[in-house]
C-alpha cells in the first residue's frame, strides 16, 4: 500500500506558473501568475472521517455491490465519524437553503425505448462516471430527518452530456434525462422520485435546480452586465487563476444558498490526475451565458488562448472561488480508474470520504485513490487561496485509516500521468558540438554547482519552469542552449529516507543523465511528456545529485524529470533543491521537533519582489500577532493575529498593505509577538 506522509517540513517551494495569454482581452502575452508559497501549518488542522462496507455489521469486502441500506449505513456512519467543529450537523444552521452539487456526466438515456449509446461512452454503461444516487438519497434523509435545520435542499448540477427535456435544443423524441432517467446499479432510483419522497418532509422543501438553465449574473445583476470578477475571499491577494480580469458568469442559485453540499465520484481524470470535490465545479460552469447553447463544458477549457485542456483546473479553481463548498462528501461505491472521466473503467470501492476542509477531503480521496496530494495541481491552486490544508500531516483522520482502504487506481494513461516533478536547474551552457559523448567539462558526472559559479568561464544560471499544470517540462533559455550545442542542468533530489523508485525523463533532444555519479541514462532523441522515459533508480537518504547533459539539435531544448513511484506518483517527501543543505524547518532546526524558543527567523529572499517568507518558532499553543511597518512606524499589513500552535512556522508577504494595494519599494520592519516576547527584522522590496 502506498502511504503519503510528508515530513514535518511545512516549507513548500513557491512555484511560478506560466500560461500562454496572447489574445486573451487586455492580457499582456507574456503575463505569468505565480502560486503563492504555502505554509501549511497556517491554514491549521483538519478532519476528515473514513468509512467503508468493512465497517457494516456484517462487513462487506471493498470491491462488491451493495444494496440501499448498507450504503446508507456507510453514508451516516462517515457524517458521524465527523464530530470536528466543521461537521455537517454544526455546518447546517436554522432555516439554511442547502444545494447538493451532484456529478452526472453520462446516464442511460432512453429514447423511443432503446437505449442511447452514445450516452454512453465506448456503447457501455459507466456508472462510476456519475453520483450515486443511493448517497444522495441518504444524505438528504439525514439533512431533513436526522438533522433538521434547513429550510430548503436542492440537488444542482449543469449536466455536459446530456439535454433536460422540454428545453429547446433536445431531441423531442426524447423522454427521460438525467433527472428523470432510472439509475439500474443506484438501487432504480430516480431524482425526481428523491425529492418526491422527501419534498415537504418536516416542513423542509426539497427539490432540484438545473445549473445548465439557472438563471446566471453578471456586474449588472440577472443576466445582465459583463462577469463577476473572481473572489478573493480569503484575502490571499489572489484572484482569478484562469481569467484574473474577466472573471466568469455565475449560477444565481448558487450565489444564493446558504450551505454547498458536495458530492463528487471517485474517478480518474486525463488532465487534474482526479475528479473529485473541486473537479465537480465544472458542473456549475454556466456556459449558455456565453451565447453557447449546448451543455458542454469546453469553453472552459478554451477562454485562453492556445491554452486547451490543461487550463481546466485553474478554471474550476476559480469557479469554486465563488461558491466554497462547505461540506464535502466522497463517494466511491462506484468509481472510474484508467482512461477517464469518460473512457476509463467501474471499479466498486465502497468508501465515503467526509469533512469540512474540502482540500483535506480532496487530499484524503486522492490518497486512498492511490496518489500522492503533493502531485495534484489543484490542491495547491486552492491551498494557495486559503481554502484549507492538503498536508497530510495536518489532517486528522478517524475511522478507517488510509491504508485500510487504499486502491491503487490505475492512472489516465492521456496524457500519461506522473508526478509533480523538478521546476528549476542550474543550467550551464552552450558548448559546441551537439555530441553527448564529448566531455565537454572534464568530471561531468560529478558537478556540484552553485549559482552563479563559472564553469568554463560560463555562469551557473537559475532556470525556472514556464508551466500549464499536467506538463513537467522547463524550457532551457536561447541564450544557454544554441542550436547544435550541449548544455548541463543540475539539481539535487532530497528523500527523507533511502527508497527505490524511478526518475522519468523528457526533452525534445537528446538526454545524459546521472545520478549520485553514476551514470543511468543516455539517449540522443527523448520526447517530451508524451513519450517519457522510465529509469529504475535507488536513492540514498538525504541529497542525491543530478547532472543533465541536455543536447540541442535543432529550435528550443528542455527537459523534465519527476522522481516517482511505479504509476508515476512522487516518491514521498521527495524535494528537489538547488543547493547542497537538506531541507530545515523556517527556523533553521532540523525536522519538526517543538522548538524550546520563541524566534524569529531572517525573512527569504531579502531583498524581494514580489513576495517573501517570514519564518518564526513558537516553545506553546499562543497567540501571535505579525505585523509590517514602514520605516516611519507606520503599520502596513497584520499578516497573523490569532492562536497558534508550537513548533516552526512561515508566513507569506506579498508586498501589499491591508487594503490589497501594492507597496512601493523600500526598507520594511516585520514584528512578531506573544504575550511574553517580541522580535523584529528589517528587509527590503525591490520593485
Amino acid at each position: 500500500m502506498k502511504k503519503y506522509v510528508k515530513p514535518g517540513i511545512l516549507i513548500l517551494i513557491a512555484v511560478l506558473v506560466g500560461m500562454d495569454l496572447l489574445g486573451f482581452n487586455d492580457l499582456d502575452s507574456d503575463v505569468q501568475m505565480i502560486i503563492p508559497r504555502v505554509d501549511t501549518a497556517m491554514l491549521g488542522n483538519s478532519t476528515v472521517a473514513i468509512a467503508s462496507s468493512l465497517d457494516l455489521d456484517e462487513p462487506v469486502p471493498l470491491d462488491q455491490e451493495l444494496t440501499y441500506e448498507q450504503v446508507d449505513a456507510v453514508v451516516k456512519r462517515a457524517i458521524h465519524l465527523d464530530t470536528s467543529a466543521e461537521n455537517l450537523a454544526a455546518t447546517i444552521e436554522p432555516g439554511d437553503w442547502v444545494a447538493i452539487k451532484v456529478n452526472i456526466v453520462t446516464m442511460p438515456l432512453v429514447i423511443n425505448g432503446k437505449k442511447q449509446t452514445n450516452f454512453w461512452y465506448s456503447g457501455r454503461p459507466h456508472w462510476g462516471q456519475a453520483t450515486d444516487l443511493r448517497v444522495v438519497k441518504s444524505v438528504i434523509d439525514y439533512l431533513v430527518n436526522e438533522e433538521g435545520d434547513a429550510s430548503r435542499v436542492t440537488i444542482v448540477e449543469g449536466g455536459a452530456e446530456w439535454t433536460r427535456v422540454g428545453e429547446s435544443g433536445t431531441d423531442p423524441a426524447q423522454t427521460e434525462d438525467g433527472w428523470t432517467v432510472q439509475w439500474e446499479k443506484f438501487d432504480n432510483l430516480t431524482y425526481v422520485d428523491i425529492v418526491s419522497e422527501f419534498d415537504g418532509t418536516n416542513g423542509i422543501t426539497v427539490d432540484i435546480v438545473d445549473l445548465n438553465y439557472d438563471d446566471w449574473v453578471g456586474t449588472d445583476g440577472v443576466r445582465a452586465g459583463n462577469p463577476l470578477a473572481v473572489p478573493d475571499p480569503n484575502q490571499m491577494g489572489i484572484g482569478g487563476f484562469q481569467r484574473p480580469e474577466d472573471g466568469y458568469y455565475i449560477s444565481k442559485t448558487l450565489l444564493d444558498v446558504d450551505k454547498l453540499v458536495n458530492i463528487p465520484a471517485m474517478k480518474t481524470h486525463d488532465t487534474p490526475g482526479v475528479t473529485l470535490i473541486h473537479k465537480n465545479y465544472v458542473g456549475t460552469f454556466m456556459q449558455r451565458a456565453y451565447g453557447d447553447r449546448g451543455n458542454h463544458k469546453g469553453k472552459l477549457h478554451n477562454f485562453i488562448a492556445g491554452a486547451g485542456s490543461g487550463q481546466v483546473v485553474a478554471g474550476f479553481i476559480d469557479l469554486f472561488s465563488y461558491r466554497p463548498t462547505d461540506y464535502g462528501i466522497i463517494e466511491g461505491f462506484w468509481g472510474t480508474e484508467g482512461k477517464g472521466p469518460q473512457w476509463g473503467k467501474d471499479v466498486n470501492h465502497n468508501v465515503v470520504i467526509a469533512g469540512g476542509d474540502p482540500i483535506a477531503a480532496d487530499a484524503v480521496g486522492a490518497s486512498v485513490m492511490g496518489f500522492n496530494p503533493d502531485d495534484l495541481w489543484f490542491l495547491r491552486y486552492s491551498a494557495a487561496k486559503g481554502f484549507g490544508t492538503y498536508d497530510l500531516d495536518n489532517i486528522q483522520v478517524v475511522g478507517r485509516s488510509i491504508d485500510e482502504v487504499q486502491r491503487d487506481y490505475e492512472k489516465t494513461p492521456s496524457p500519461n500521468f506522473w508526478g509533480w516533478g523538478n521546476r528549476q536547474w542550474l543550467v550551464n551552457g552552450p558548448y559546441e558540438e551537439d555530441d553527448l559523448a564529448i566531455e565537454h567539462v572534464s568530471g561531468e558526472a560529478d558537478l556540484r554547482p552553485l549559482a552563479g559559479q563559472e564553469l568554463s568561464g560560463i555562469a551557473w544560471t537559475k532556470v525556472e519552469g514556464v508551466q500549464i499544470p499536467h506538463e513537467r517540462h522547463v524550457v532551457l533559455p536561447d541564450e544557454l542552449m544554441a542550436n547544435r550545442s550541449i548544455a548541463y542542468a543540475f539539481t539535487y533530489i532530497y528523500s527523507p529516507e533511502a527508497q527505490d523508485g524511478y526518475l522519468y525523463l523528457g526533452g525534445e533532444n537528446g538526454l545524459k543523465v546521472w545520478l549520485n555519479g553514476q551514470e543511468i541514462f543516455v539517449k540522443d532523441k527523448v520526447v517530451v511528456d508524451t513519450s517519457r522515459e522510465k529509469v529504475a533508480v535507488s536513492l540514498q537518504q538525504g541529497m542525491n545529485p543530478v547532472v543533465v547533459k541536455v543536447r540541442n539539435f535543432y529550435g528550443h531544448a528542455g527537459l523534465s524529470m519527476v522522481a516517482g513511484d511505479e504509476d508515476g506518483d512522487t516518491l514521498p517527501g521527495v524535494q528537489y533543491l538547488l543547493t547542497p543543505e537538506a531541507p530545515v524547518t523556517a527556523v533553521g532546526e532540523a525536522t519538526s521537533a517543538t522548538p524550546n524558543d520563541f524566534s524569529l527567523g531572517k525573512n527569504y529572499p531579502n531583498p524581494f519582489n514580489p513576495e517573501t517568507m517570514i519564518p518564526y518558532s513558537l516553545p506553546e499553543y499562543t497567540h501571535v500577532e505579525l505585523t509590517i511597518y514602514d520605516v516611519r512606524g507606520a503599520k502596513v499589513r497584520t499578516l497573523v493575529d490569532r492562536q497558534l500552535p508550537g513548533g516552526p512556522h512561515v508566513t507569506r508577504w506579498n508586498g501589499r498593505d491591508d487594503s490589497g494595494r501594492e507597496v512601493a519599494s523600500g526598507i520594511y520592519i516585520y514584528r512578531l509577538a506573544t504575550p511574553g516576547a517580541e522580535h523584529t527584522g528589517r528587509m527590503v522590496l525591490v520593485r
